[in-house]
């Protein structure tokens, strides 16, 4: 189940948009429920802190009040890691702060697009239903990290593998478009993780998916964007068990 909130503070367009997202839940069946529709961002984290499903958020900016939609976003990641933010606002000018508050959202849709709006809404409804959907299927699997003020949420294909750090008690996770340094501990990264990846040296955790080729006399795995992963001799037998 999909909990889905809305925060607008003109009470016109919220009810427009509760009217858009009611009717898609009614028409496609989807596995959502409108949890609440307000202007004030302090009932929508009370409502987060309290529910055990991930949310959807359509959440405007300017909001009138002492927090704003991007503040109330990054609250909202505190309690929801995992949840899809949508931006639905005037102001085309400030979408580049989604990005500088780092709350990965998932859209910025303009409300000067009227004919746009209703299919923009019902479009982000129907990507959140197939990424939930492949998550609970087993697919699609997430893991979020924490660096600083920053949450990352990592979709398990997107990993190529994770290694220990120079810095102390840090590691590093390699995507196919990035690298992102951490606190964490490997051995607790293994246990979470669990069949998906292969623990092949002390420091180093790989993807079983990304991997291109393992040359065992070499002890070595090369993934599927090239980069190479060496397999200790300790290690070397429990890579050929799960491979």
């Amino acid at each position: 189940m999909i909990d889905i909130y809305v925060c607008e503070d003109v009470s016109e367009q919220r009810e427009l948009f509760v009217q858009y997202i009611q009717k898609a839940i009614l028409i496609q069946e989807y596995d959502m429920n409108m949890k609440i529709s307000t202007w004030n961002p302090e009932e929508i984290i009370r409502e987060v802190e309290k529910s055990e499903n991930t949310g959807l958020y359509f959440l405007d900016i300017d909001l009138g009040t002492e927090k704003n939609g991007l503040h109330l976003a990054q609250e909202i990641r505190e309690y929801d890691p995992r949840g899809f933010i949508v931006f639905v606002t005037s102001h085309s000018e400030m979408s580049f702060l989604t990005f500088q508050y780092k709350v990965e959202a998932l859209d910025f849709i303009l409300k000067d697009e009227p004919k746009e709006l209703q299919k923009r809404i019902c479009d982000c409804m129907e990507k959140v239903k197939n990424r939930y959907g492949r998550i609970r299927k087993g697919e699609g699997k997430t893991i979020t990290i924490t660096r600083g003020d920053r949450k990352f949420t990592l979709e398990y294909d997107e990993i190529m593998f994770f290694e220990t750090s120079q810095n102390e008690h840090k590691l590093m996770v390699h995507t196919k478009t990035k690298s992102i340094e951490f606190f964490g501990k490997m051995k607790e990264m293994e246990e979470e993780l669990g069949n998906d990846f292969i623990r092949c040296h002390r420091a180093y955790l790989v993807n079983k998916k990304n991997i291109k080729e393992i040359r065992y006399t070499e002890k070595i795995i090369v993934m599927e964007n090239q980069m190479e992963c060496p397999i200790s001799h300790r290690m070397l037998s429990k890579v050929k068990n799960k491979y």
